[in-house]
């Protein structure tokens, strides 16, 4: 689209007799210009280890090449830049979901608390029914504390992702039938990505 405007928008400027200017290089200012702010857009996330913003910054750019057609007059080339760029913003998301089904899995917490489990036997059997599920742990944050009767009470909290939510199911009835478990909190959210 940019290479279109910048090689035949500005012809009729071009063969003025006596004129001598280069019309092309408002377009690569707007890229230029738009590049930067698209590029600002674009940020690293640590705790997930991804880049993200990649769609907003094209998008950003697509959305100044159809501004930049429909003010040259290229108006037909402006409604089919739309319209593509629409076919792959939105009707990608769907296909996305079919041809990657793993990024539409929910990261669940599973908040266990228990007495204490000094041999740690509590940690690896839930992991195992984890593991046999299929269910895959992100994270695993262990806590104690000390109550009132002397006792110690441990609250671990399971971060995983499953797609499914009876097979989630499962997992939590396998926990609760483990020796030991006092109580059992979950919670899920959809994944941001992968």
């Amino acid at each position: 689209m940019f290479t279109i405007i910048s090689g035949y928008a500005f012809h009729d400027l071009t063969q003025v007799p006596h004129v001598q200017l280069d019309p092309t290089r408002i377009a690569s200012y707007i890229i230029a210009g738009i590049g930067f702010l698209g590029g600002g857009s674009i940020y690293f996330r640590q705790d997930q280890q991804k880049v993200k913003g990649l769609t907003t910054a094209a998008s950003v750019w697509v959305v100044a090449a159809i501004a930049m057609a429909c003010g040259v007059g290229f108006l037909l080339e402006a409604t089919i830049t739309t319209i593509m760029a629409l076919m792959i913003l939105v009707a990608m998301r769907y296909l996305e979901a079919v041809v990657l089904p793993y990024k539409n899995r929910h990261v669940h917490s599973i908040i266990v608390s228990s007495g204490s489990d000094k041999e740690g036997f509590l940690i690896g059997s839930i992991y195992d029914i984890l593991d046999k599920l299929q269910i895959q742990v992100i994270s695993m944050d262990i806590r104690t504390k000390k109550v009132e009767d002397g006792n110690d009470l441990r609250t671990l909290q399971i971060d995983c992702y499953c797609g499914d939510k009876s097979v989630m199911a499962q997992a939590i009835d396998k926990i609760q039938s483990l020796k030991g478990i006092k109580s059992i909190k979950t919670s899920a959210r959809k994944s941001t990505g992968d």
